[in-house]
């Protein structure tokens, strides 16, 4: 399964980087490995099913005393 991961991210390469460096966007080329990296590391740590933290808990945590504060002016 981690081989399809990568044979994806090598097919994306392939494709995204000559036009890239063809048309001299090298920030879009930055921002597009980042994230391609950043996606391939997310995918091999789900396929080794390691802990990644669900975004919701942290706007949850953020929000929370807000939350309290608000209901606390109201009842």
């Amino acid at each position: 399964m981690l081989w399809i991961a990568f044979l994806v991210a090598a097919g994306a390469v392939s494709y995204e980087y000559p036009k890239l460096r063809r048309a001299k966007q090298f920030k879009e080329l930055w921002v597009f490995a980042v994230t391609l990296a950043f996606g391939l590391v997310l995918s091999i740590a789900e396929n080794q099913h390691f802990p990644i933290p669900n975004p919701l808990d942290l706007i949850t945590t953020l929000y929370k005393p807000m939350s309290r504060a608000i209901l606390s002016i109201f009842n």
